[in-house]
């Protein structure tokens, strides 16, 4: 094997330098002044606190109700998204005729911005004359207050959620199934295996790297969710369906500065650690043939 190298050192030192200065310093920056009484009326003379702040935060009534929000919102897309990913992509992975036509209208709610996808599924949901309640209207039952209690709420974010993140995943499981040499499944048929044996013991074991992807993606940017919310509920009615992300943003506008920064360096160490753990495990479901 060619051991050389194929691009010279300083390629790889451009994007890391851009990545220093422009990220790693301003967050570092950043989480400084979680340690600081930097608010709205004080925004100059700052002082030092310490862990004043990430206290309160641990303290505060309204964390445990973010984190368990948080919580479902990352664990229920990264199930159904990945499970119904994996789903369409088998079935479009095979001989039918409208393959390319269903590809494509599978992956058109993930070019949609999180504003156009919250306000449609707002005017789905709405409470007068919403789609869904007319249609519930129809066959006599009342309208449901879908985005002014937490569990319809919570509910029609992650169906929000999944409808505009389901097309990326079918596309990279799609990507990992046509890369499955046929010359395994073809020699699995000459053994006598059946159809879910080729499955269970081929297929789903080489394709499990894009399955994994899928899995972090999803869960990295279901703890991570904000517009979505915002759009729909702002993380009302009161903060029952607050996450992370909108408790950052409120707290920020309510002028608590340095409480904001607080729940983010929080929320960022939460992050960090559920993808160690994740990465972790996840290479021991990998086969390589």
């Amino acid at each position: 094997m060619n051991r050389k190298k194929i691009y010279p050192l300083y390629l790889a030192l451009i994007p890391a330098v851009v990545f220093f200065i422009f990220f790693i310093v301003p967050s570092t920056v950043g989480y400084y002044y979680a340690f600081t009484n930097w608010s709205a009326a004080r925004t100059t003379n700052l002082k030092f606190v310490g862990f004043e702040n990430i206290m309160s935060v641990l303290t505060s009534t309204k964390v445990p109700v973010a984190f368990v929000n948080t919580l479902i919102y990352a664990g229920v897309k990264t199930i159904t998204v990945t499970l119904l990913g994996f789903v369409f992509a088998y079935i479009l992975n095979r001989e039918i005729k409208t393959r390319t036509a269903l590809r494509t209208v599978y992956f058109i709610p993930s070019i949609f911005s999180c504003l156009v996808v919250g306000l449609i599924f707002s005017a789905v949901f709405q409470t007068r004359h919403g789609t869904i309640n007319n249609i519930l209207n129809l066959m006599g039952i009342a309208n449901i207050q879908w985005l002014g209690k937490r569990g319809t709420a919570v509910f029609a974010i992650c169906v929000a959620e999944v409808w505009r993140n389901v097309g990326y995943a079918i596309i990279i499981t799609l990507a990992g199934l046509q890369s499955v040499s046929s010359d395994y499944l073809e020699a699995g048929k000459l053994d006598g295996a059946s159809e879910w044996q080729l499955f269970r013991h081929i297929t789903l074991p080489l394709i499990m790297p894009t399955v994994n992807v899928n899995i972090l993606f999803s869960l990295i940017y279901g703890l991570k969710m904000f517009d979505l919310i915002y759009v729909m509920t702002g993380g009302g009615p009161g903060n029952a369906t607050e996450s992370f992300g909108t408790l950052m943003m409120n707290e920020m506008s309510a002028g608590r500065y340095s409480q904001s920064v607080a729940v983010n360096l929080v929320f960022t160490v939460l992050l960090v650690i559920v993808s160690v753990v994740y990465q972790k495990f996840s290479s021991r479901w990998e086969t390589v043939l």
